[in-house]
């Protein structure tokens, strides 16, 4: 580190401050002086003349009621005068940091760009703004709305890295300054560990597309804030920008941590709601059959919830059963409108649902807080729990109330460190190769490619160049993966020659991402009661990503096509057929749209003949119009939390609100248009009537 940089790990002032806060949190009085020398003074209780005058210097401008901490305002002042990189544990409120920054400074900031790595934490933070910054920015997280607000003056920009790599994005801060970068969760750039590997070989696209974005911004930046938890070191070797770094262990909130291997009480109640930890989703599944005989007290359910889903997804489904009892299903292949729903009712004092059975989608994804965590399953490493521990204990200075941590595996609790922080070797700082996908972190990074992956570069270059006149750069401007793009390559006669859609889908599944096909178990037969052995076909008489597209309906249409199939079917059968479906839904939006690309830059070359390649075009369109209606206001929605359902309605509607800037605020004028609202589901009237709280 270098002599300017903040430091504050000392771990005898950790377990200080730990003290005091057992003492605060147990309502026994502590001296005003100890509190300051910790840097918890925003527990004081003091009534002085110095009291308040100091509180009113580190009073907040987003919120009167709330005060910052030394440490934090410490953060703004180095922010205010250079770039800054944080490190600090969760409750430290690091994003608050920025948001703050923004208020103080808004008069002369006007682009904003916040990278995040999940849509969950991009919609939260979409909240948080609009109802800080509403009256003052246009909020952005879409090509589509970016293209409608293209030259508003004052923006805030927050996607995920997939977002900002579109060729609209890439235009507007190529032409435009950026005022402040935020890039949130840090860590989500580190390189992996060997030991690792086999667990992330599908994150490796991922993660370089992270870092190649992280690299394409720093350079486009006037003032660079990085945020993220348990960071003892970090270096920027290969970008060289000054950046002050500030690392600090302080924690303001008391969570107690309990080793109970005997726990049998896991879910909560409305009066002591809690998480309970999964390493996967189908670590929860497995809990739920292996624990069927467990039930809470029935304390009245969400009605017209229950019966939407009832009606438009299933009744048999399980997800219906435990949201009777309040307890909610959340992890990547949970519906983004569900999701949505559960985290919303959870924050509510009075929500339906009391407990979260969740994996790090929800307890690192967003900071919905919670004062219970149960965890079941063993975490990857030390970091990665000490993450989860990090999201427990909700800040209330009035009524300080301690978080508990219920460690049910003595694996996970001998596990626990808390000074086991991490050294973030962030991708592209290095010179390193950190992933096997060597050519695209070559390309991509700026590294120096291996002879074996020139060789591959240099094979596919050259069949780009002779036959399809694209030069390899065109590929990198396009985000294109190296991997998918030799696979199109050699199969590209056969697939864009096809006669039938169904045979283009079939391809693009089996020959171009193969490695990304992992929900294909789930349509297996062999998966199924009704399976026969005497017969010959591996899944299922119909493929449901290919239904999915051409469905107008939804997944309504082809589950009941499933059920007319095999009429036999059991509830085990339903249960995994829906849970596979919207698990095919997220690779349509994520993992299909990789073709997309491929497609949209030959199209730019005349390469295609719209009558000879007529199927394989036609599947493109589809899986594009999957993604995103033609206004582009579906993406968005979805993003916001509407089901598929809501969404042509709301479309059709808001379109007509051009002098309405910013999709909330059609969405609350669109709150006035009873007939449409009216036709909505409760989940898109609640997330409209939420907004319109705010108005």
């Amino acid at each position: 580190m270098s002599s300017n940089d903040q430091k504050y790990l000392d771990t005898s002032m950790r377990d200080f401050r730990i003290e005091i806060l057992r003492q605060v949190y147990d309502d026994e009085v502590v001296e005003e002086a100890v509190l300051g020398i910790s840097d918890l003074d925003i527990y004081s209780t003091s009534d002085s003349f110095f009291t308040r005058i100091n509180k009113a210097a580190r009073q907040s401008f987003i919120n009167n009621n709330i005060i910052l901490t030394s440490e934090q305002e410490k953060c703004l002042q180095l922010l205010q005068v250079g770039n800054l990189f944080i490190s600090a544990p969760t409750s430290f409120g690091k994003t608050f940091i920025a948001l703050e920054y923004i208020m103080r400074n808004s008069s002369r900031i006007d682009d904003v760009v916040f990278v995040v790595p999940t849509i969950a934490l991009m919609n939260e933070l979409r909240e948080k703004c609009f109802s800080y910054f509403g009256k003052y920015y246009t909020l952005i997280t879409s090509d589509a709305e970016l293209k409608q607000y293209y030259d508003t003056s004052k923006k805030i920009i927050i996607v995920v890295p997939e977002r900002i790599s579109t060729k609209l994005f890439q235009q507007y801060l190529n032409a435009k300054k950026i005022d402040l970068l935020v890039y949130d969760e840090i860590y989500k750039l580190n390189s992996i560990d060997s030991t690792e590997q086999d667990d992330k070989k599908n994150e490796y696209s991922r993660l370089i597309k992270m870092n190649y974005i992280y690299k394409y911004l720093i350079n486009r930046a006037d003032k660079i804030l990085l945020l993220g938890p348990f960071i003892k070191s970090v270096s920027f070797d290969r970008s060289n920008i000054k950046i002050e770094k500030f690392i600090t262990n302080l924690n303001v909130v008391y969570n107690k941590i309990n080793y109970t291997p005997e726990l049998t009480s896991y879910f909560g109640e409305r009066s002591e709601k809690r998480f309970v930890y999964f390493s996967s989703p189908g670590s929860i599944k497995r809990f739920l059959e292996k624990n069927n005989h467990m039930s809470v007290e029935y304390n009245g359910s969400d009605d017209e919830i229950i019966d939407w889903i009832s009606e438009n997804i299933h009744p048999k489904w399980y997800y219906v059963e435990y949201l009777k009892q309040g307890i909610g299903i959340h992890h990547g292949k949970t519906p983004i409108f569900l999701r949505k729903y559960i985290e919303n009712e959870y924050a509510k004092l009075d929500g339906y649902i009391h407990t979260i059975l969740c994996t790090s989608t929800l307890v690192e994804g967003i900071n919905t807080p919670t004062n219970n965590l149960v965890i079941v399953d063993t975490p990857r490493n030390v970091f990665e729990l000490n993450n989860l521990i990090g999201r427990v204990g909700r800040l209330n200075i009035e009524n300080p109330k301690s978080g508990e941590i219920y460690i049910t595996s003595e694996e996970t609790y001998k596990m626990y460190n808390p000074d086991d922080w991490i050294d973030l070797k962030i991708v592209f700082e290095s010179d390193e190769i950190s992933t096997d996908s060597i050519e695209d972190e070559c390309l991509y990074l700026d590294k120096k490619l291996t002879q074996e992956a020139q060789d591959n570069v240099n094979s596919l270059s050259v069949k780009l160049e002779d036959r399809f006149n694209i030069n390899y750069t065109e590929i990198i401007e396009a985000g294109i993966e190296f991997k998918v793009l030799d696979r199109f390559i050699d199969c590209f006669d056969r697939i864009t020659n096809h006669e039938k859609e169904f045979q283009v889908i079939l391809d693009i599944k089996f020959k171009i991402l193969n490695e990304d096909n992992k929900y294909l178990s789930g349509m297996k037969l062999n998966k199924y009661s009704f399976y026969d052995p005497n017969i010959e076909s591996e899944y299922l008489s119909f493929d449901p990503v290919y239904n999915l597209l051409v469905s107008t309906k939804g997944m309504k249409f082809v589950i009941d096509k499933f059920s007319k199939a095999y009429k036999e079917y059991t509830t085990e059968d339903i249960n995994l057929f829906i849970d596979t479906l919207f698990q095919i839904d997220e690779f349509i939006k994520f993992k299909m749209m990789k073709v997309v690309a491929i497609y949209e830059l030959f199209d730019e070359k005349r390469i295609f003949n719209r009558e000879q390649n007529r199927a394989f075009i036609q599947s493109i369109n589809m899986i594009k119009a999957y993604y995103d209606s033609e206004d582009g206001y579906e993406r968005i929605l979805v993003d916001l939390g509407f089901p598929k359902e809501d969404i042509n309605l709301i479309s059709n509607r808001i379109v007509d609100y051009i002098d309405t800037n910013g999709t909330e605020n059609k969405l609350i004028k669109l709150r006035k248009d009873r007939d449409v609202f009216n036709q909505l589901s409760p989940f898109g009237k609640g997330i409209i009537n939420k907004m319109k709280s705010r108005d």
